[in-house]
């Protein structure tokens, strides 16, 4: 058996590891994916970069030279001038990337002495530049002036190749109209430079062109690019007019002189430009010729190795995935992906090899995903053939649902939506079953089951039992027929009271045997399981109820049974559901009628505090069923005992009581006895002296911590109609006398006479003071404190503003923690326990609302408390 399984498996990853084989194949054959080899190979190219040859310097037509020299072209003397400075300064050679093709009609005199400067000089070298015709749109090479061509040291094309995307990337070293006889200009200069060396022939080579109207090219070269834009040393062309360089700058140094001013030279994108950068023509004439003096060059793989390549490196995962744990599969393909792209980044920058990565990748990509396919094809094939009788599990209620039921049922569903009447017809004989409220017609014909057929306001469905069939009727207000969620309850409704009869399967007979075996061993399984999840449910200390459509007890457990008052949790079993949680007593005055509507109907989840005498407390949670989920639609009742907590917290309530006597009480004896000490000579008033700061704080910190507790007591069911303008206003009005001593002003600026909001006045104003304290302790003397009131859609804004020295950024969320400050709180206003934040905080979120920090522009700190507020003002109340 075991055999059979392992060669099925390897069967299976032998197709699967074929197909993908294929498909990659097909992409690296076709050239699709060519837009992501070149993408691939632009960001592989700028990872890393390398630094500049020294010997190689650019001279710059740049903005700051056409803000010297005046609009371009220049005269030619300018040029002469340049090759002389540069011949003087002992260059090794010049490259003049700028092309003089014709005569300078208004000053002959000037090309004289360029020409003049080139042959003095005998190491200035001269592109020639292939173009369009201007008039017949024919290919020609512009050249130097023929006086010009005579002189220079040599000529070369420096024509670029473009990919299929607009990149710059590779250059022919050789090309030529007609014949590709002209070398690249770098090659000429290198040959040159070093003519022992003798790395390519500078001399015009026989590759014919079918016309001699084409250009013939030859040799192609990628170039491995030292880094991008702005990389080469690079001086400006009026810096070296002027003379403004090192002596020995250009001794010995090879000189690219060309033009970076946008708009006027040649620049195009390049694998390193990034960002919409392009690079100058002079400087990509750098980078080749660095290349050429390195004999650096990027070697694309053959065509058959990779195509070979990439079928290997998709067929991997395959081999490697039955050795690691399913979970593990995914990392093994990113391993794999990352692996391939580093091996990849590896070869173009180390080793100078271009691999086109994208079907390789596409390949590994895609392997875990077919794996994955495959092998969960195969496992639901193997479970279709063990499990097929397992479609045929019954329902969570398999009992058939009599007439009688059809009642109560209905009472149930009348709670839900507003029913006026309904009746049941036997569908054989036409017969009236059952009848309630307003009456119905005759039924439709051609009903169908599990599906409502609507005639006005009264809707009809077939309902398939044993034997025969029953035709409901329900009649509604014409403008409350079911629709959405409420259709679905009705429907499940019927679905209910639905008995299929069971099929003959003789079809199958010749399979019993084998069924029967699987059948007893999956049954044991889902038995056990069973029971697993009834113990587990039994065990919980939550009270746990499931209820259907019918508004019937379905599942529970005995805590819901205890804390319901019955003695079993088969007591419940079938019980209305309705009817038992009218026990519990919910807090405001809702119903339960309004509770069911929300979770059955609305799939709203309801939490809330309930008591069922005598002393039962608890914290009940309602959450919808979702029918296609669950396979039937209803809803969970989960019961939690929270009378220890409800203990707990009361303990707590008289544990505060203790601690504001027990604690201010001490302190304020000790304060009253340092003041009588005062009054007397020597040490003992020193001592009082000493005592009578530390009690205060003692006893500022006990009021702090017995505010905040009292916040977090606080409940929104003892809010009254507050009105926030003239909590601000007493808040103020208290923290003048703070603000006096420190000789410091109050300005308030109320947008608003009046807002009103539902809240405890008493914290509301505390906080507020908490705020103007905590702003007039960090102001400096003489300054400025202000209170902003503002409504800002339905909440309320107040901000208020200090001149201190602000709060460090990072701490700007944390000052709200219970003993917490600020770091940068100078030691001279002194320290609190930073409670009277966490206070501010407390207040602001039982109101529903925030605080937050922050650094005004202009220096200080701003605290802005919301609060969401009432449209109206309240009605006054009549005495």
């Amino acid at each position: 058996m075991r055999i059979g399984r392992s060669s099925s498996g390897f069967s299976e990853r032998t197709r699967s590891a074929l197909i993908l084989l294929l498909f990659t194949c097909l992409m690296a054959a076709s050239g699709w994916l060519w837009r992501w080899d070149l993408l691939l190979y632009d960001l592989q190219m700028g990872v890393m970069t390398r630094p500049p040859a020294d010997d190689v310097v650019i001279v710059a037509v740049d903005e700051k030279s056409l803000e010297a020299l005046g609009r371009w072209p220049w005269s030619r003397q300018v040029h002469a001038e340049l090759v002389d400075r540069l011949t003087q300064a002992g260059a090794r050679a010049i490259v003049l990337d700028i092309l003089f093709a014709e005569s300078d009609r208004i000053d002959p005199e000037a090309d004289i002495q360029l020409i003049q400067s080139i042959a003095a000089s005998e190491r200035v070298f001269m592109p020639v530049i292939p173009e369009q015709h201007r008039q017949d749109d024919m290919p020609v090479e512009s050249m130097p002036l023929p006086a010009l061509s005579n002189v220079a040291a040599g000529l070369g094309h420096v024509h670029m190749d473009l990919d299929a995307d607009g990149i710059a990337r590779g250059v022919f070293l050789y090309e030529g109209l007609g014949q590709a006889y002209w070398p690249h200009l770098m090659l000429t200069l290198l040959n040159w430079l070093q003519p022992e060396e003798g790395r390519l022939q500078s001399t015009p080579v026989s590759m014919q062109a079918p016309s001699t109207h084409l250009i013939g090219r030859h040799t192609h070269r990628l170039i491995p690019f030292s880094g991008p834009a702005g990389h080469y040393h690079r001086y400006s062309y009026s810096q070296i007019l002027e003379g403004d360089f090192p002596p020995d700058l250009f001794r010995d140094r090879i000189v690219l002189v060309g033009i970076t001013a946008t708009g006027i030279g040649d620049a195009l994108p390049t694998p390193v430009s990034g960002h919409g950068v392009l690079m100058p023509g002079v400087e990509i004439n750098a980078n080749i010729l660095d290349s050429l003096r390195r004999d650096e060059t990027i070697t694309p793989v053959g065509y058959l190795p990779h195509l070979s390549a990439s079928a290997l490196i998709v067929v991997l995962p395959f081999v490697l995935y039955p050795y690691f744990p399913t979970r593990s599969a995914p990392l093994v393909s990113l391993a794999l992906v990352v692996g391939f792209l580093f091996i990849n980044w590896i070869l173009l920058r180390g080793a100078e090899i271009w691999f086109p990565p994208s079907a390789g990748l596409l390949g590994l990509m895609l392997s875990y995903p077919l794996w994955s396919w495959r092998r969960l094809d195969q496992a639901v094939r193997y479970l279709n053939e063990q499990l097929e009788s397992m479609q045929l599990e019954q329902r969570l209620l398999p009992v058939q649902q009599p007439p009688d039921d059809m009642t109560s049922a209905m009472a149930f569903l009348s709670r839900l939506l507003p029913l006026q009447g309904w009746v049941l017809y036997d569908a054989g004989s036409g017969k009236q079953l059952l009848q309630d409220g307003e009456p119905l017609g005759a039924p439709l014909d051609f009903l169908t089951q599990g599906a409502w057929q609507r005639s006005g306001a009264e809707i009809w469905i077939l309902i398939q039992r044993s034997e025969t069939g029953w035709q409901l009727g329900l009649v509604w207000p014409r403008n409350a027929v079911p629709q959405g969620r409420s259709l679905q309850v009705v429907t499940d409704f019927a679905l209910q009271f639905s008995f299929k009869p069971q099929e003959k399967r003789g079809s199958v007979l010749e399979r019993v045997e084998l069924r029967m075996q699987q059948m007893r061993e999956t049954n044991t399984h889902l038995q056990r399981f069973r029971n697993l999840i009834g113990n587990a449910v039994e065990q919980m200390d939550d009270g746990l109820m499931v209820i259907n459509s019918l508004g019937q007890v379905v599942m529970s457990n005995p805590r819901a049974s205890f804390y319901l008052g019955h003695g079993s949790d088969r007591e419940l079993w079938g019980e209305d559901a309705y009817r038992l949680l009218k026990a519990l007593e919910m807090p405001g005055g809702e119903q339960w009628r309004e509770v069911f509507r929300k979770v059955m109907l609305h799939g709203e989840p309801i939490r809330f505090e309930a008591f069922r005498s005598p002393d039962t407390e608890l914290f009940v949670q309602l959450k919808s069923l979702d029918g296609l989920d669950a396979g039937m639609h209803g809803m969970i009742v989960n019961l939690s005992y929270i009378g220890t907590i409800k203990r707990s917290e009361r303990t707590r309530a008289k544990m505060l009581n203790f601690l504001s006597h027990d604690i201010r009480s001490p302190i304020t004896s000790l304060l009253s006895l340092t003041q009588s000490r005062q009054m007397r000579e020597g040490s003992a008033k020193e001592l009082a002296e000493q005592i009578e700061p530390l009690a205060r704080r003692s006893l500022k910190l006990a009021g702090n911590f017995l505010r905040l507790a009292r916040a977090e007591a606080a409940e929104a069911t003892s809010f009254t109609d507050t009105d926030f303008v003239t909590v601000a206003h007493n808040a103020m009005d208290e923290s003048y006398v703070q603000a006096k001593s420190r000789r410091i002003t109050l300005q308030r600026r109320f947008e608003e006479d009046e807002i009103w909001l539902q809240g405890d006045p008493g914290l509301l104003e505390r906080a507020l003071l908490n705020l103007l304290e905590n702003a007039v302790k960090f102001s400096p003397e003489q300054g400025q404190v202000s209170m902003t009131l503002r409504l800002q859609g339905s909440e309320l804004v107040c901000e208020i503003a200090d001149q201190g020295p602000g709060i460090p950024r990072d701490q700007l969320n944390s000052i709200f923690l219970p003993f917490t400050q600020a770091e940068s709180i100078d030691a001279s206003q002194g320290r609190g326990m930073g409670l009277g934040l966490s206070f501010v905080k407390v207040v602001a979120e039982k109101h529903h609302g925030s605080v937050v920090a922050k650094n005004a522009e202009s220096g200080g700190a701003v605290f802005s408390l919301s609060l969401p507020c009432e449209e109206k003002a309240p009605a006054l109340k009549s005495g």
